[in-house]
C-alpha cells in the first residue's frame, strides 16, 4: 500500500506539477483522481497509509471512516471543511490546512460576481444563446455604496478591489473597529446602516453559531429592493430559503452565491428555482494558480511533519495522542 495518498486530483492539476516529485521523495505513491469518492473507496485507499493529501477538500472523513484507519497519521487538507476535526483530533490524527491560498481567487471572483449581476451580463448572454437580442440595462458601480459583510483576510481584499470602481465602501463586523475599516478604504457603520444603505451587499461573515442564518428575513427586509447581495461565505451565514422568498416577491433585485454548503448542493433547495440570481458551484477558489499554491502548501505541511516538524495544524492536541507517538509500521 502507498504511505502517502492524494485524493480529488479531478483534473489532473496535481499529477501535471512538480509536487508530486517532491513528495515521491518521502514516500510511495498514489494518485486518486475521484471527485467525490465513497466511503468505501477511502477505507481501501487508505488502508495501513500514514498520510492523504486533499487537494480539494470534497472527500468526507467521517468519524466513522476514521475510526476505521488505524494507521493513518495525517490529513493534509487544502481546506478541512468535510473533515470531523474532532474525531482526528480523539484518534490522534494530525489536521494540517492551506491557510490564505485562495484569497486572490476568491476576492477577483467576487468582483465578477458584482459586475455581472449589476450588468445583467448573464441574462444577455443566454438570450443570445438561444437567439434573442435582448440588451440589458444594469447600473454604473461608481457612486454605489458596497457593504462589506466582516472585513476579515477575503473581505479586505475584495474592498482593495472595489475602490478602483469608485464606490463608496462601507463595513460592519462583530469585532471590526473604525481604524480597520479606514484600512481598507471603508468606513466603519452600524449593522442596520450596513443593510440600509447598500446598494451591493458582499458577505464575508466567519462562520459561528452566533452568526448561523444571520442573514435571514428580518435583516434582507432592510435592505432596498434595487440592491444586489453577493454570498460566497462557506457555510450557512445566508438563509437560503428566506432570500429564496425575498427574491420571489420582489424585495430584492438580485443574488449571486457560489454555492459550497453542502457539497454538492441539495437538488432540491430553492435558491435553485429562485429569480433573479447568478449561482455556481463552489468554484470562487479555483484558479490554476490557487491549485499551485495549495498542492506546494501542502506538500510543504506533509514534509514537515515526517520530519517532525509539523506546521498548519488545525488540531494541535492530536499531537499528543498515543498514536503520533507509534514507531512507524
Amino acid at each position: 500500500m502507498a504511505e502517502i495518498v492524494v485524493c480529488g486530483d479531478w483534473e489532473r492539476e496535481f499529477q501535471k506539477s512538480d509536487e508530486l516529485k517532491r513528495l515521491a521523495a518521502a514516500g510511495s505513491v498514489q494518485v486518486s483522481e475521484a471527485l467525490d469518492p465513497s466511503r468505501d473507496e477511502l477505507k481501501t485507499w487508505l488502508h495501513q497509509t500514514r498520510a492523504v493529501l486533499e487537494i480539494r477538500g470534497r472527500a468526507a472523513f467521517t468519524r466513522e471512516l476514521l475510526a476505521e484507519l488505524p494507521e493513518l497519521r495525517l490529513i493534509a487538507s487544502t481546506g478541512p471543511h468535510r473533515i470531523d476535526v474532532q474525531a482526528a483530533t480523539d484518534l490522534g490524527i494530525v489536521v494540517t490546512t492551506t491557510p490564505a491560498v485562495s484569497t486572490v481567487a476568491v476576492a477577483d471572483y467576487v468582483c465578477g460576481l458584482i459586475l455581472c449581476l449589476a450588468r445583467r451580463i448573464v441574462i444577455a448572454h443566454n438570450a443570445l444563446r438561444q437567439r434573442r437580442w435582448e440588451p440589458q440595462t444594469g447600473f454604473d458601480l461608481e457612486g454605489k455604496t458596497v457593504g462589506i459583510l466582516g472585513l476579515g483576510r477575503i473581505g479586505s481584499a475584495v474592498a482593495k478591489r472595489l475602490v478602483g470602481f469608485g464606490v463608496k465602501l462601507i463595513a460592519w463586523g462583530p469585532t471590526l473597529t473604525a481604524e480597520r475599516a479606514a484600512r481598507s478604504g471603508a468606513q466603519l457603520v452600524s449593522e442596520e446602516t450596513l443593510f440600509k444603505t447598500s446598494d451591493i451587499l458582499s458577505v464575508h461573515l466567519r462562520y459561528s453559531p452566533l452568526s448561523d442564518k444571520f442573514i435571514n428575513a428580518s435583516r434582507l427586509a432592510l435592505m432596498k429592493p434595487t440592491a444586489l447581495l453577493i454570498d460566497i461565505s462557506r457555510d450557512g451565514i445566508v438563509n437560503r430559503f428566506d432570500l429564496a422568498e425575498a427574491l420571489k416577491a420582489g424585495r430584492l433585485a438580485g443574488a449571486a452565491m457560489d454555492l459550497c454548503h453542502p457539497l454538492p448542493v441539495d437538488m432540491t433547495d430553492p435558491i435553485l428555482t429562485a429569480p433573479k440570481t447568478l449561482l455556481t458551484p463552489h468554484m470562487a477558489w479555483q484558479t490554476v494558480d490557487t491549485f499551485e499554491r495549495a498542492a506546494r502548501m501542502a506538500v510543504d505541511n506533509i514534509l514537515a511533519y515526517f520530519r517532525g516538524e509539523p506546521v498548519n495544524v488545525v488540531n494541535p492536541e492530536s499531537l499528543n495522542n498515543s498514536r503520533q507517538r507509534r514507531p512507524k509500521p
